[in-house]
């Protein structure tokens, strides 16, 4: 039987070599700007529910040991991932220990550079219990059909029913899990569109933007990776070993959460938190449930997925700053200070008291609570500096110097409106330009509150001291400064060209 499946999976390897498939379902876009884009073969990946199409080929009906046996000549890595997890035998759970890897380099002694944590906790078999009277069926195990087909059917007919699983799908077991994860759709930022910001509608907030539908899906794709997250579970538990003890880790956050716009990991870990868990953290059990862990130094998962005495994947229901769009951009238009905003909002006010609850289980009340307090008066001095750029560059556009001006540069494509003063230094200009569009202190201004004005707020969120005075506020003063120099370059050849033009006149008249 063994050598029938090897041939079985040769020839499916020739098969689809012969080859590329064709991409189906890729026709047309959607969200709100959908008529202005339609998807690439790989956004089928990205957000399965709205693109994916099983592949051509192979055709046929196949049993869950004919998939593993194609599989294995195919995606040996894949495989060996689902034959270590626990869903490929539930027995595991009572008999054999879980290990963590843990890096040689910080574990030198460790050889080789692996450590039995302790046998599988209680509470997993208690939720495998859990699962089954959901269910109302006995398991042994989750297999390739179970999460790429039907649950519990024993074939699959790969050209027809073949899929990429779901969040919704994940849920069709875990459906605690999801439910708490769907619930953050019921939260967002007050001012901001329902459900922003959130893991559960992360792509189609994506959906809404007008640059990224406008630009080539190629390049935004990298948007989709991560935003991705609102359809796809493997991007916290990664596939196919799906582990909670890899969830339950900072390292599973940052593939995303990086870099120059949402440097949290980065800012964590050079924070005396980050410093801790990075010294110490290898030896902590990551098997134990959040709720049990009592890690001697915070995580993202213990600070983001706690609420009121209880741990979920609802992770937004403290969320305050939507990524800096109100307090930095949105509430400029509005001459509304950070603090101010804060104050007068009952919910943000709730959802502070929340925070406070967070972070009295290491520090004193006293001393958290001066501590925001204190992050939110540094954001009324990001703010102030901000909306002063921008009544700058307001102030150039309408004495007509701004260079290049609207008129004079080419637009940005549709659907991005270009409604100014209101656009300029618009995050449009973050992923498209041409021609003078955006002028470069436009570009200054947008990364002035895009980058910077956030990156001072997460550094103190994440008590990270160089996070939020060199790298962050002194890179925003820099731009200001650029700005304020730029002004007045552009006033002083305004005013040449005024001048020279007045002159010309008088020479013309004199002859």
């Amino acid at each position: 039987m063994r050598n029938i499946l090897v041939i079985i999976a040769v020839s499916i390897i020739f098969s689809i070599s012969d080859g590329i498939v064709e991409a189906k379902g890729l026709d047309k876009g959607v969200g709100p700007y959908g008529e202005f884009w339609k998807p690439i073969p790989t956004q089928r990946y990205w957000a399965p529910d709205y693109f994916y199409t099983p592949p051509e080929e192979p055709k046929g009906v196949y049993s869950e040991e004919e998939c593993v046996a194609c599989h294995k000549a195919l995606n040996p890595g894949l495989v060996k991932a689902w034959e270590e997890s626990n869903h490929a035998n539930f027995d595991k759970i009572d008999k054999i220990q879980d290990y963590q890897n843990i890096d040689s380099r910080l574990a030198p002694v460790t050889n080789p550079p692996y450590a039995p944590i302790g046998k599988l906790q209680d509470y997993q078999r208690e939720k495998l219990a859990e699962i089954e009277k959901h269910l109302g069926k006995k398991l042994t195990a989750v297999g390739c059909i179970d999460c790429h087909g039907k649950i519990g059917a024993e074939k699959l007919d790969h050209a027809k029913e073949l899929v990429m699983p779901s969040a919704a799908h994940c849920g069709e077991c875990h459906k605690q899990e999801f439910e708490e994860f769907e619930s953050e759709k019921r939260y967002g930022i007050p001012d901001w569109k329902p459900g922003r910001e959130s893991h559960a509608k992360a792509y189609d907030a994506n959906l809404g933007v007008d640059v990224w539908a406008a630009q080539d899906k190629n390049i935004v794709q990298g948007c989709d990776m991560c935003h991705n997250i609102q359809h796809k579970c493997d991007s916290c538990h990664t596939r196919h070993a799906f582990k909670a003890s890899e969830a339950r880790r900072p390292e599973a956050c940052q593939t995303c959460h990086n870099g120059p716009d949402h440097p949290d990991i980065e800012y964590y870990r050079d924070s005396k938190h980050g410093s801790i868990y990075f010294i110490e953290g290898n030896s902590w059990n990551w098997n134990k449930q959040l709720k049990d862990a009592n890690y001697i130094s915070p995580t993202c998962q213990s600070c983001h997925m706690y609420y009121k005495g209880q741990y979920s994947h609802n992770m937004v229901r403290k969320a305050i700053m939507g990524e800096g769009d109100v307090l930095f951009y949105d509430n400029i238009f509005k001459g509304i200070k950070p603090t101010d905003y804060i104050k007068n909002s009952k919910e943000l006010q709730s959802r502070r008291e929340a925070w406070i609850e967070v972070c009295v289980q290491c520090h004193s009340q006293r001393f958290s609570r001066d501590y925001l307090d204190s992050m939110d008066k540094a954001s009324d001095s990001i703010f102030h500096y901000v909306s002063d750029a921008y009544a700058t560059i307001k102030s150039l556009y309408e004495e007509g110097i701004l260079y290049p001006m609207p008129e004079n540069r080419p637009k940005a494509p549709a659907p991005v409106t270009e409604k100014y003063p209101d656009l300029l230094g618009g995050f449009y200009g973050e992923f498209w330009a041409k021609g003078g569009n955006p002028s470069r202190i436009e570009k200054d201004f947008l990364y002035m509150w895009e980058n910077d004005a956030f990156l001072v707020r997460k550094g103190l969120a994440h008590m990270n001291p160089n996070g939020f005075t060199y790298i962050s506020w002194s890179n925003l003063l820099k731009k200001y400064v650029d700005i304020q120099s730029e002004a007045s370059t552009l006033r002083r050849l305004a005013a040449l060209e005024k001048k020279a033009k007045l002159r010309s006149k008088k020479i013309r008249e004199k002859k």
